[in-house]
């Protein structure tokens, strides 16, 4: 509409090693910025120091957006000092986390169906359900987070400590058993040990990516 502001973004993601920043959640920004017309920031967990955010006003409040797939200690610890920080500079709209988007969640049991069903020998049991793979959880709030996406796409939900910084800790032996999905939004070092018809990151799938788009392109 005619004299609507679109509002600065900054989406916050975990990042690599010493702050890189996958290059799909790169390219993303640089979509969103073209499309929204208006200034998109990248702010990873693991950088030594936050870059600039971009500055929101009365009329366009930055909107921040953590790009996390679980409600672990970054969601409930680092987004909140991210968005009080942001707030000295101007006012902030917080977003859920990409996790508890419904249509992000209605994503992964389209994706988790489309997996490819291994063959079953005659006289075999019924194929076991899909992994979700991810990183552990802590406490009640995740263990019922969990039960929830179990709930919604059928999958079941197996704790994957892929971020063990020695190259002995494998994270987990290959092949799988079953048909798995990473819950891995980018690439990461789960993705990396997996074989690359199974461990491609979420925003590289076409399906994924649309409704992080879609919904990010829709915000005022």
């Amino acid at each position: 509409m005619p004299g609507i502001i679109a509002s600065p973004l900054l989406l916050v993601v975990h990042g690599r090693a010493g702050g890189a920043i996958p290059a799909e959640l790169q390219a993303l920004a640089r979509e969103l910025e073209a499309g929204r017309g208006a200034a998109v920031g990248l702010e990873a967990l693991t950088a030594g120091e936050p870059p600039d955010a971009p500055r929101g006003s009365a009329a366009a409040p930055l909107a921040l957006v953590p790009l996390f797939l679980l409600p672990g200690s970054h969601v409930r610890r680092d987004v909140p000092r991210i968005a009080e920080r942001c707030r000295r500079r101007g006012p902030v709209r917080r977003l859920p986390f990409l996790g508890a988007w419904p249509a992000w969640q209605r994503a992964l049991a389209a994706e988790l169906a489309a997996l490819p069903v291994p063959v079953q020998a005659a006289g075999s049991s019924a194929p076991a359900a899909p992994w979700l793979l991810h990183h552990p959880l802590e406490g009640p709030l995740g263990a019922a987070f969990l039960a929830h996406l179990e709930a919604v796409t059928g999958a079941r939900c197996h704790a994957t400590p892929y971020s063990a910084p020695n190259s002995e800790d494998a994270p987990l032996p290959l092949p799988l058993p079953r048909p798995a999905l990473p819950l891995a939004l980018a690439a990461n070092r789960l993705t990396d040990a997996l074989p690359p018809s199974l461990g491609l990151p979420l925003l590289q799938r076409p399906r994924f990516r649309a409704v992080v788009l879609e919904a990010l392109m829709a915000l005022p």
